[in-house]
């Protein structure tokens, strides 16, 4: 194999150059075989490799890793790594996480300048280092590094000054020379060509074709893997659908214009049909002020992201509103609640369609009496959405990585959601679980016994949401939570007029119906003793308070938020969370600090790090009777404790007793409504237009 490998090698200064591709080490984080380099991952890129390189107790072993990575943004570069201690995934493994950041400002025609660590907090740091490099690019296709490192590894690898060398003559390969501080080692990088895949998504193989360590030299190690754009390069107004090359040609051609009808009301109504039969619920329309024309409606089908909705609704009316109405007024409602009101002109937008202007829209979520003063061409709604049943699917996993019981363990099941709407913000909701899977220590007997998720009716509820002045709006629950609590909870949610900041505070009360009883410790040979039986005071309360305070902050510009939460949470804990998330477009990545202590205990201090995805299509089923839907925002967190000299599950996680029906998944888009996020999407406002058949 490794003659072949050095065979390839020869051959590949006879290839046209091409420009070097990040690509991940056997360390898990961007650089050459087991050296960092200045180059970071592509912002907006998840990198997933499975490697067999492990260090171990001071020598190299054939073992399982997964390494994953992202691009956070051009100069932030997060990735992580689940290393198999054994030759089984069954046994004992290590997980860690790693971080770069790169220097701003240097011209590219200098040099790159990062600084990072690896094996970032935790208890058990084997693979610990820290370390300061610098890569230079010359003749385009050549990329030299230098740096000095500072290492716990028993094998000396960056734990002094290192360096490399690679070269990428052609898109699909890159050979590399390295120095780790201790070994000299010589790699091959391979990759698909960019024009294999749309989307931009590459698979890759990493060889270690040479090493002067005698035990990397007596193994074949590698690493396989996939690189994924989480939001795709390629224009949706450039795909090579019929649907979307007509896109294209609208775009081109300014094939937006106005009606030809210039009868007003008739404009208005036949806006109206439009929009109905496209799917909307609830649609109003009449007049307001001077030549304004009002519509109002509910969107239950885009429900990926609400702005696709706002797109669709925004295209039709400013290609079928007549030109004797020089402003429109529309209303986004949830449940009949105004949530968003859009005020602007037909012409301007049907401008900012053809690509002659940017957008020019006022955007409000201040909506209190925004339905006012309205005459109605038609005031009742064609449809009634009263007691039409609205379902929503997702999987649950509960799981548990890099422990001393194995790589991976999870217990999987089916979340069933019904909503049922009763009145003007109010509806009854329920949720029922399906076990579908478990790993072996998830079963009954075994290590995660107790925490594998189970059948049958989790929750329901019944809610109540009030509009109310100064950007206010509030939502009242009482019901059944988690199986045997009843509890009563209120929160009180404040949004800034541009979506930029957000306050919001969550109060509930729990009464535990189920008797709790005082339990022998486990393994005890003999109940009559009194030492295999806890305290009588140790027994939790059965009833429980939850009141957490929150802030939250976007950024447009960095396509991110920040939040923090204040509170005593659901296990008695009271502390601090901080949570910073990096949005691609519906893709989202987050990290979360979490600092929280129980009342006569040690504080405990958790990192994490998390993906949210979308389960469901860009447009869901709905029709006249039902609603089924997948989620729009499926979230999945890993978190390590750190300060201890422990892995071990420790309560006090932070758990603020979110339900999925709340204000911000059900009246905010998930924190996705407002004039900055509105304006820094506005491309795809004109996207979901151009997409409709």
């Amino acid at each position: 194999m490794k003659r072949a490998i050095m065979t390839l090698l020869c051959l590949l200064p006879a290839i046209a150059a091409a420009k070097q591709d990040p690509t991940t080490s056997f360390q898990g984080f961007s650089g050459l075989i087991n050296t960092p380099s200045a180059t970071l991952f592509d912002s907006g890129e998840f990198y997933f490799q499975y490697s067999n390189q492990t260090e171990r107790s001071g020598q190299y072993r054939d073992t399982a890793n997964f390494h994953f990575g992202i691009g956070l943004w051009d100069f932030v570069e997060l990735s992580g790594r689940n290393s198999a201690y054994g030759d089984s995934l069954n046994e004992s493994s290590d997980l860690s996480a790693n971080l770069k950041v790169g220097v701003p400002f240097i011209p590219d025609s200098w040099f790159k300048l990062a600084f990072g660590i690896q094996d970032l907090g935790g208890a058990a740091n084997n693979f610990d280092a820290k370390y300061v490099v610098a890569s230079k690019t010359l003749f385009e296709t050549i990329d030299v590094s230098l740096g000095a490192g500072s290492s716990d590894s028993s094998l000396n690898r960056l734990n002094g000054a290192f360096g490399g060398i690679s070269w990428q003559p052609t898109d699909w390969a890159k050979i590399s020379l390295e120095y780790d501080a201790q070994d000299t080692n010589l790699g091959l990088h391979l990759f698909t060509p960019q024009y294999w895949f749309d989307n931009g998504t590459r698979l890759t193989a990493n060889i270690l074709a040479y090493s002067s360590n005698e035990q990397l030299s007596s193994d074949f190690y590698y690493g396989i893997g996939i690189n994924i754009p989480l939001h795709s390069p390629a224009n949706l107004l450039t795909r090579k659908s019929s649907r979307d090359n007509r896109a294209h040609t609208r775009a081109q051609n300014s094939y937006y214009q106005a009606p030809t009808n210039t009868d007003r009301n008739g404009s208005l109504i036949a806006l109206k049909q439009q929009l109905e039969t496209e799917g909307f619920e609830a649609v109003k329309v009449g007049k307001t002020g001077i030549n304004t024309a009002y519509i109002e409606l509910e969107n239950h089908i885009y429900n990926r992201n609400q702005l696709d909705g706002l797109g669709v609704a925004l295209g039709m009316l400013s290609t079928s509103l007549s030109n004797e109405f020089k402003q429109f007024k529309l209303v986004i409602k949830e449940r009949e609640i105004a949530t968003l009101v859009i005020t602007g002109s037909s012409t301007e937008y049907r401008a900012f369609l053809n690509n002659e202007q940017s957008l020019n829209l006022n955007i409000s979520t201040d909506t209190f009496g925004a339905q006012d003063d309205v005459q109605w061409l038609e005031h009742s709604a064609s449809d009634s959405f009263w007691l039409k049943p609205r379902f929503t699917f997702w999987p649950s996993m509960v799981s548990t990585i890099g422990t001393e019981h194995g790589m991976f363990d999870a217990s999987l099941a089916l979340v069933s959601h019904l909503e049922l709407p009763l009145w003007q913000g109010a509806a009854i909701s329920a949720v029922h679980m399906t076990q579908l899977a478990e790993t072996e220590d998830f079963k009954d007997g075994e290590s995660y016994a107790d925490s594998k998720q189970t059948d049958g009716l989790k929750e329901y509820s019944i809610h109540q949401t009030f509009s109310l002045p100064f950007n206010i709006k509030n939502m009242i629950f009482i019901g059944k939570y988690r199986e045997t609590y009843n509890y009563f909870a209120n929160e009180m949610r404040w949004q800034s007029d541009n979506g930029v900041h957000r306050t919001n505070l969550l109060t509930a009360k729990y009464e535990n119906q189920e008797i709790v009883k005082l339990q022998p410790y486990k393994g005890c040979s003999n109940i009559l003793f009194l030492v295999c039986w806890p305290p009588a005071d140790s027994l939790e309360s059965p009833d429980r308070e939850v009141i957490v305070a929150a802030y939250r902050y976007y950024s447009a510009a960095l396509d991110a938020s920040a939040e923090i939460r204040y509170g005593k949470y659901w296990q008695h804990d009271k502390g601090v969370i901080l949570k910073l998330e990096r949005m691609f477009g519906d893709v989202a990545v987050n990290l979360n600090y979490k600092n929280t202590k129980v009342t006569g205990k040690e504080s405990n201090q958790f990192i994490g790090l998390g993906f949210s995805v979308p389960l469901t299509p860009r447009k869901d089923f709905n029709n006249k009777y039902v609603q089924v839907r997948g989620i729009p925002k499926w979230n999945y967190t890993v978190n390590t404790l750190v300060g201890k000299d422990h892995n071990q599950l420790t309560p006090g996680t932070g758990d603020s007793a979110r339900t999925f029906y709340s204000l911000s998944n059900i009246y905010y888009n998930l924190d996705r409504l407002g004039k900055a996020y509105v304006y820094d999407n506005a491309q795809r406002l004109k996207q979901a237009y151009m997409l409709v058949d």
